[in-house]
């Protein structure tokens, strides 16, 4: 009787715990097989404007994600086989060659990975094979929900109204119980360092790099999230208030795939009906539910997401496609603290705050009137916690592109600032140039008297730039 050999393609999904590829492989299959491929395209070749795919604090916690789940096999005694190259070149070698009854994966919807799936599937028919899909990166099953893809609501409201308390989610999956090993011979490479994947030695993240990868070190996390009683960081220092910006740093292990959805969500939701939690618990939640409503919309609307003209296919602003104005933005020389401050943040960490990421897409596209797709990749290239529906989908409704997008939202920058970090804590942590100025001036250097720059040695347009933008509109 012939073996059933299942191949575990893993992708975005680094992860045992509630994986459904790999529980359906374990369920259906004798063996498993499980396989990673570092695409090599996704290293070496570039955005449409020039930037890297795949960002040096990304690229880490790639790394370390893999690391830790070819650990977590072992101790199951199963390897996993690690590869460099084209992934549809090797899953369908290495299905070839061990006779694999299937290769299950959980399907991606972005345009280049569902390139790589149909080329895959399609060389798999050919040897008599198949590629069985898996659903199970979202907070809700498909299949659960109250309509089909393609009549998701445009709005989050709308998609709320409809899912919110109404569909139920479900129980994360445990690790499968029943995992045998395939015990023939398939080569497997070494785990590559940052530099095999052409990043250069003064790439390498060093002390700021806050986000170490894998699936122990995103549970560790969350452990200590739910034991500190939803402990977070939050821009705003030595001041206690409800409008306060949370930030879980949960995100990374999330979009990694190292952390479920659904792990996430039964691991807050015990506190829904504790007052002091409920409302940090529901933006969490929240945070999911709308993750879940722009996935299913780049699912909707495909690759108008990634247009210009967004999914309405209909343009608010003329933004121009000017390198000059978008490098000041990119290199964190506007001469506004708060726009600077995030940038510098985003540029040494790989990771923003929600809210800094609306504060640099309204400058850019508000203030400098410069084509939002800039800004959509040069966020691919340098978050830490990037998702391509996420990151495209926010920057469609920040330009105005998108159904979900409010009209008259515009608030001024630096009132936002003052809101924000009203003791100018965060800007002299990321400008510590900007340190001596008084928390009244802090926000505004350029309209501080000579006497107050001199005291604090600072000679703007030489140690701090001069604003790129008219400011005394924000008066």
């Amino acid at each position: 009787m012939r073996i059933k050999i299942g191949i575990v393609w893993f992708r975005h999904d680094l992860r045992l715990r509630d994986n459904q590829a790999l529980t359906d492989a374990a369920e259906q299959c004798d063996v498993v097989l499980p396989v990673y491929v570092f695409d090599e395209r996704l290293y070496k070749e570039q955005t449409p404007n020039g930037f890297r795919q795949i960002g040096v604090y990304r690229a880490q916690l790639i790394l370390d994600s893999v690391l830790n789940l070819k650990k977590s096999l072992q101790e199951k005694n199963i390897d996993l086989i690690v590869r460099i190259g084209k992934a549809e070149e090797i899953i369908y070698e290495i299905a070839d060659q061990v006779k694999s009854s299937w290769v299950f994966c959980n399907r991606e919807r972005a345009p280049e990975e569902e390139f790589i799936q149909d080329k895959l599937e399609n060389r798999l028919w050919q040897i008599g094979q198949e590629l069985r899909f898996s659903r199970g990166k979202m907070l809700y099953h498909t299949g659960d929900l109250p309509f089909p893809v393609r009549h998701t609501p445009d709005t989050y409201a709308a998609f709320y109204r409809e899912v919110g308390k109404i569909v139920p989610v479900r129980k994360p999956l445990p690790i499968p119980d029943k995992m045998l090993p395939y015990m023939g011979s398939v080569e497997s490479e070494s785990i590559p360092t940052l530099i095999d994947l052409g990043f250069k030695s003064n790439e390498i993240p060093g002390e700021g790099f806050r986000f170490k990868g894998g699936e122990s070190e995103g549970l560790k996390k969350l452990d200590e999230f739910i034991k500190n009683n939803f402990k977070v960081s939050s821009i705003k220092t030595n001041r206690r208030n409800k409008d306060e910006v949370l930030i879980t740093h949960l995100s990374p292990y999330i979009n990694a795939g190292v952390l479920s959805p659904k792990t996430l969500y039964e691991s807050i939701n015990q506190f829904m009906g504790n007052k002091f939690h409920s409302n940090r618990a529901s933006c969490i939640i929240h945070g999911l539910m709308r993750r879940d409503f722009l996935k299913l919309l780049e699912k909707k609307y495909k690759t108008k997401i990634f247009d210009k003209a967004g999914i309405k296919g209909n343009e608010q602003y003329d933004l121009k496609h000017e390198m000059d104005k978008f490098w000041l933005w990119a290199n964190a020389k506007t001469g506004i603290p708060i726009v600077d401050a995030f940038m510098r943040e985003l540029n040494n960490t790989g990771f923003i705050s929600y809210e800094g990421r609306r504060i640099l897409s309204q400058f850019l596209i508000e203030e400098l009137q410069v084509n939002w797709q800039l800004g959509a990749e040069y966020f691919q290239s340098k978050l830490v916690d990037y998702n391509p529906c996420s990151n495209w989908g926010n920057w469609n409704i920040m330009a105005g592109v998108a159904y979900d997008t409010k009209e008259d939202r515009y608030c001024s920058i630096i009132t936002k600032a003052r809101k924000l970090d009203p003791h100018g804590d965060f800007v002299r942590k990321w400008i510590p140039e900007l340190a001596g100025l008084n928390d009244n001036i802090i926000h505004e250097p350029d309209k501080a008297n000579s006497e107050d720059l001199k005291n604090s040695n600072i000679e703007l347009g030489k140690d701090y730039p001069l604003p790129v933008v008219d400011t005394e509109k924000w008066v």
